[in-house]
């Protein structure tokens, strides 16, 4: 099959140009590889990047009166006039001209971060929320605190006294929940037993997460590692997540503290039920008697929620009801007692509708940061570079260790200072800048251990940075992103000084 015809094409824009059918007989490319579609004096076009310049661009390509083929071979003759165009610049200079070297690589540093941040980092974290927040996880914890920057001896001791618990739990002699009240560090564990109630993805910390959905309901995990110490968890069920829904309420409340104030409030609540029942209107006596002035305005309309946004108890009644039009009983909350009527079932957003949102959930999530390190610390590794936190322990033992972040934020590294310790490729960072980086951070319970790892993570940044500096010889798609912005940016300014700019001041060079 050809383009438009079995005969070879032949245009020319200030040079020679052949398109080539895409036939049975395909010329190939100089090395003996990729067949041409196109070639020129000095260069030529194969079609695996006609594929991908033509993919990137074919969603505008809307012209139905066209046949696919037709679309193709008119964007080829087109693209290879764009290139021409792009040749006969850089053959007058205009890609040596201070202005556009400034605009283009402004652009590279707007395009090139994000772009970074995107495919190396959130794609897969963003999707990853998205596939875990179609299921619920309900689960009790048990917590063992330990600093993140804490000595390795109460690291391993922390490790060691959730290892016994775990052990002390499956050989039934404590339930997990007793095992919790006994033993677990976290403060809200005397009123919850170490129940967190149903959870999904982004709402906790990455390895619990991890752990939570990687555990079979009625079995236990860890010890699990995050911030804030060691874990254990038994998972207590698990459930599809509840679609999203939309909901109007009447909010009474009570008076006063009392159990008459409240027992007054719910009467109320019920009467009002009652009405409805009777086929009142429920967003006319919203209007009338809520006292969320919030949502009284607008008939008690909530908007549209999913789990996690309103308290416990709403939230459960509000996802109990089953149909349209249906409403609830009297529910509790620590606002006052609530009438609650369901007005929309709302299906799962697909994933191209979420994407936004949850990249902002991703980007608050501790999880980037770290993933973000460790691309950083991989790329240093592969790129013969180094991070010594020999040195860094030899700079700080400089002073006490109770006064260590004071003495170098305040007095630097002396001798040490020029001290390397960090390589990155051709860059070696040396002591004396940690002064600055010291000055920027804040120190944990271990001081020293702290700043160590303030170190490493600057260093992991400025390998970051380098790796973003680097970036088109290790991605193509941002190579073919960056180098269309710029040739793009060739040709307009051939284009306003050779066509435009006469045109505008000459009316004949206008009409011509």
């Amino acid at each position: 099959m050809t383009l438009r015809s079995a005969s070879l094409l032949a245009l020319s824009c200030a040079a020679a140009v052949t398109l080539a059918a895409c036939g049975s007989s395909r010329p190939a490319g100089a090395d003996g590889g990729a067949p041409l579609v196109a070639r020129w004096t000095g260069g030529g076009l194969t079609l695996p990047q006609f594929e991908a310049a033509y993919a990137a661009t074919e969603s505008a390509l809307s012209d139905s009166a066209m046949t696919p083929a037709e679309r193709r071979l008119d964007f080829l003759e087109r693209y290879v006039d764009f290139q021409l165009k792009v040749l006969s610049a850089r053959a007058a200079g205009y890609d040596r001209d201070s202005s556009y070297l400034a605009e283009v690589a402004e652009y590279r540093d707007q395009l090139a971060g994000p772009y970074f941040t995107d495919r190396q980092i959130l794609d897969d974290i963003v999707r990853d929320i998205y596939d875990k927040q179609a299921e619920q996880v309900s689960a009790r914890h048990l917590l063992i605190r330990v600093g993140p920057y804490a000595p390795a001896p109460d690291t391993l001791t922390a490790y060691t006294r959730a290892s016994q618990i775990a052990d002390s739990i499956r050989a039934g002699a404590y339930t997990f929940e007793a095992a919790a009240r006994r033993y677990s560090q976290d403060p809200s564990v005397a009123q919850n037993g170490g129940e967190l109630g149903y959870f999904t993805g982004g709402q906790t910390v990455s390895p619990f997460e991890d752990a939570a959905y990687g555990t079979p309901v009625g079995q236990m995990a860890g010890p699990v590692r995050t911030q804030f110490g060691y874990h254990l968890l038994e998972i207590m069920d698990r459930r599809p997540t509840p679609s999203q829904v939309r909901a109007r309420h009447i909010l009474i409340r009570p008076t006063g503290g009392t159990a008459a104030d409240t027992a007054a409030a719910v009467a109320e609540i019920e009467g009002l039920a009652a009405r409805v029942a009777a086929g009142e209107s429920f967003e006319a006596l919203a209007r009338q008697y809520s006292q969320d002035s919030g949502s009284a305005p607008q008939g008690g309309d909530l908007g549209v929620f999913g789990p996690g946004r309103m308290v416990p108890e709403f939230e459960q009644a509000a996802f109990a009801l089953q149909n349209v039009g249906d409403v609830s009983g009297p529910v509790r909350s620590q606002f006052g007692v609530h009438l609650i009527q369901l007005s929309e079932r709302v299906p799962r957003p697909s994933f191209e509708s979420q994407q936004d949102e949850l990249r902002q959930l991703a980007l608050r999530l501790p999880r980037t940061a770290l993933k973000r390190r460790s691309i950083g610390r991989q790329f240093r590794e592969d790129n013969g570079g180094r991070f010594d936190a020999g040195v860094v322990r030899a700079a700080l033992a400089q002073f006490p260790a109770d006064s260590a972040y004071v003495r170098a934020t305040r007095d630097g590294f002396g001798a040490m200072g020029s001290t390397p310790f960090a390589v990155i490729g051709d860059t070696v960072l040396t002591v004396s800048r940690l002064q600055d980086v010291y000055r920027r951070t804040r120190v944990g319970e271990d001081p020293v251990e702290n700043l160590v790892a303030v170190a490493e993570d600057y260093t992991d940044e400025r390998s970051v940075e380098q790796a973003v500096a680097g970036l088109e010889t290790r991605d193509p798609e941002f190579a073919r992103v960056f180098r269309s912005y710029s040739e793009g940016v060739l040709y307009f300014r051939a284009a306003e000084d050779s066509v435009w700019t006469p045109a505008r001041d000459d009316e004949a060079g206008l009409r011509a």
